[in-house]
This record gives C-alpha cells, sequence and structure tokens, in this order.
C-alpha cells in the first residue's frame, strides 16, 4: 500500500465546503432586506414649497406631571424640590435642548406652573401639552 505525504495530494483530494460561506451570504441578505427602507416615489422630480410654519419639536428634555404631582425626567420620579438640580444639569449638557412639559389631566395647575416657572428661570425654551 502506497503512502501519500501532503506534498502528493491530487486535485481529487481537495475539497472545499461551500455551506458556511452561503450560510453568511444569506443571512447578510436577509439582515439587509429587513433594515433597508423601501420608500415609494412618485417618479418625478417636484418642486416643493417652503412651510413657514412648520416646525420639528424634537424635545431634548421631557418632563411629564402626574396627577399624583409627581414630576418623572428620564424615567425617574421627583418632588417639586428635587426637580431644580436634575433640569439644571440636563440644561448644561445641552444648552440649546427646548423641554415639552407633558401633563396629565388630574395634574394641578399649579405643579405644570411651578414646573414651567422652574424652566423659565433656568432659560430652557418650554411647551407645554396635555394630550
Amino acid at each position: 500500500m502506497a503512502r501519500r505525504t501532503r506534498t502528493e495530494a491530487t486535485s481529487e483530494d481537495t475539497e472545499l465546503n461551500m455551506t458556511p460561506m452561503l450560510d453568511v451570504v444569506f443571512i447578510l441578505l436577509i439582515f439587509f432586506i429587513v433594515t433597508s427602507k423601501f420608500i415609494k416615489t412618485p417618479g418625478v422630480d417636484i418642486s416643493k414649497p417652503i412651510a413657514v410654519t412648520a416646525k420639528s419639536d424634537e424635545p431634548g428634555l421631557m418632563v411629564a406631571v402626574t396627577g399624583d404631582d409627581e414630576i418623572w425626567i428620564d424615567n425617574v420620579p421627583y418632588t417639586l424640590e428635587e426637580v431644580r438640580p436634575v433640569i439644571s444639569a440636563l440644561h448644561d449638557e445641552n444648552p440649546k435642548a427646548t423641554a415639552i412639559i407633558l401633563g396629565d389631566k388630574k395634574a394641578r395647575a399649579g405643579t405644570v406652573m411651578a414646573v414651567q416657572d422652574l424652566l423659565q428661570e433656568l432659560r430652557v425654551v418650554t411647551k407645554i401639552s396635555t394630550n
């Protein structure tokens, strides 16, 4: 029986398993299909009018006032006395950020106004929403 060494291997003995490579290719294909956005376009380029009143509401700070007079900022409840340093620190991080106050139906108007006054003292641009 003849013994073969590594250098004597023929092309018949060499096989390349393509299955793992195909698995990776299909996983990448699925990833790109799932994460891509399909936008339908009308097919022509149009000149859009400029809206003077259009504003984007992307607040940097959201303050919620509940019916129990709890003030929530970043998923943490605070009392009115604890809010000043928190808002001050968040405003120092992003001075151009706007704030939106979300008031519950049952929230006291005095608490919402106190939060608004505090935001005005700290010179944070504020909007109030009661939706």
